[in-house]
């Protein structure tokens, strides 16, 4: 018979042994088996605790010792363990009785208020530790000093903060932050504590203080980072002229907002405790903004302006203008109804009592066309032809004309043609449309250069029983003329330019050449004999 008796013990995360003892009244009966195990399966019995996934690479057991230890311990490591043995003995195995009971457990900072207005923190867990050692973290750095499983703050600024707790040894483990302690007896409120405003006007930001009695605020300053070394916000060269303080009231007035004084702002004041200094809570958010113009279609082809902001308004009176010109007559709400029109035309909008306009919205301008590659351009190359045009909101079509061509080219930025000819040249432009209007280019000539074609002879009768021959052909640049006389087989030149006076009386067979850069190309030939051709 096998007596064994288990002995239990309650731990915390991290690493606990468990062990148990038995005495054997039959000495001559060997072990030859030992695990731990959690549940005794009906018809399968008790199932070694190293075969369960959940506790692999986390259980060692040292069979001598009757011991077995878990590593990395889990809030699901709480059992109750039993230890089994087997001789070899048929009838020699036994299982303990009740086991041994696990409890995991954390720590937890509990918050006690003391007498003055001070915090009593409390450091504990259900687990009975043996002479602990403690530190405690204030925003995640160590508070020096401080080892005891109770921590006393001070009413005042110098203790606000997050804190937690860990034991000496197990750092890594470390209670739930107690967040933002807040000492009642200091406080800055920002009402409200956001704000929005529109760009180029001046905002007001409020707060309000308190702090102990008996204290004498000696400096008081905002700023826009509460740092370790907060800089009042006087001295920032942005800020410069455009910052007021009412020190009394807790106020501040920016004018002149731009869109990089979005952000938020402390109010920080100093006593004269060498303690009491404070900046606390989420400061006051401020928002700038500017009046922006949304164009929306309408039925029947008309266009609604709508003038907005991401800030809420009061009561809001807007003004609206048409070409910079003095304010529209009928649109004095936030949306005004236009109509669409072939030109350049433009629309702003204000808040009436703020200096401030919105970026305008604009019909297509300065519409221009360009033709790329630039330089000569001869038969057979390809072109293209960009337009561009400021608008607002941007264009939504370019259409294509040529100036001998009543109809539209194509549409698109671009217009490209390939294989160009003498048949491309000619004069083209392009109309840009958005929302609010169409706008035209000046028109912008394509070049294409190509040889002489073959020239045309044509002849008029002179004085005396003269003749004049002329000579013409389709070229790009123009064609210099030379006239030759054939005498045999040979021909030789006889004059230049492309008119040709023949005296009566002069005979042979001539022809004109046309030539020019790209090429050349000859006449037919003409007979020409005692006056009579």
């Amino acid at each position: 018979m096998v007596n064994q008796q288990v002995v239990g013990q309650t731990v915390r995360k991290r690493t606990c042994n468990l062990p148990c003892s038995g005495n054997c009244y039959y000495r001559w009966y060997r072990v030859t088996k030992s695990f731990w195990f959690i549940n005794d399966q009906p018809g399968v019995g008790p199932v070694d605790l190293l075969l369960y996934d959940q506790y692999k690479g986390r259980v060692q057991y040292n069979q001598t010792q009757c011991r077995m230890r878990i590593t990395d311990l889990r809030a699901s490591d709480a059992q109750t363990y039993k230890f089994r043995f087997i001789t070899d003995d048929p009838d020699g195995f036994y299982t303990v009785g009740s086991g041994v009971r696990l409890s995991v457990t954390d720590l937890k900072i509990e918050v006690l208020n003391t007498e003055g207005g001070g915090k009593q923190l409390i450091c504990s867990s259900t687990c009975t530790l043996t002479n602990p050692t403690y530190i405690w973290y204030r925003n995640e750095q160590p508070v020096s000093e401080q080892n005891r499983a109770v921590l006393y703050l001070r009413d005042r600024t110098v203790d606000a903060g997050s804190y937690s707790c860990a034991v000496k040894e197990h750092e890594e483990i470390r209670s739930a932050a107690v967040c933002k302690l807040d000492l009642q007896q200091w406080s800055v409120t920002y009402t409200p504590d956001s704000v929005c405003a529109l760009e180029g006007s001046s905002v007001d930001l409020f707060c309000s203080y308190k702090h102990p009695g008996g204290l004498r605020v000696t400096e008081s300053f905002w700023l826009v980072w509460p740092g370790v070394e907060p800089v009042d916000l006087l001295l920032y060269d942005q800020y410069k002229g455009r910052v007021q303080y009412n020190q009394t009231q807790c106020r501040m007035k920016i004018t002149d907002l731009r869109a990089n004084d979005a952000r938020t702002y402390w109010f920080r004041f100093i006593t004269d405790d060498p303690d009491g200094i404070y900046t606390v809570g989420s400061g006051v958010s401020l928002s700038v903004t500017d009046l922006k113009i949304e164009v929306l279609n309408t039925e029947g082809g008309g266009k609604q302006l709508i003038c907005s902001s991401t800030c809420t308004l009061t009561n809001p009176t807007y003004i609206w203008y048409r070409n910079e010109q003095p304010p529209v007559s009928e649109c004095r709400s936030s949306s005004c109804s236009v109509a669409v029109v072939r030109g350049e035309i433009s629309y702003s909008c204000a808040v009436e009592g703020r200096d401030l306009r919105s970026a305008t919205v604009y019909s297509p301008n300065d519409t221009r066309v360009v033709v790329l590659p630039s330089g000569e351009r001869k038969e057979g190359d390809s072109v293209t032809l960009t337009c561009s045009s400021d608008a607002d909101p941007p264009v939504l079509t370019f259409n294509w004309f040529k100036q001998s061509v009543n109809e539209s080219l194509g549409t698109g930025q671009n217009y490209s043609i390939t294989n160009i000819s003498s048949q491309h040249s000619g004069l083209y432009y392009c109309a840009a449309l958005n929302q609010l209007g169409q706008h035209s280019s000046a028109p912008a000539r394509l070049d294409v250069f190509y040889p002489p074609r073959p020239p045309s002879l044509s002849e008029f009768n002179g004085f005396n029983g003269s003749i004049t021959l002329v000579c013409v052909s389709d070229s790009n640049p123009a064609s210099s003329y030379t006239w030759f006389r054939k005498t045999g087989s040979s021909s030789e030149p006889f004059r230049n330019g492309s008119n040709l006076t023949l005296a009566a009386g002069t005979g042979g067979v001539f022809y004109c050449l046309a030539e020019n850069q790209y090429g050349s190309s000859n006449s037919s030939e003409l007979q020409f004999t005692s006056g009579v051709l």
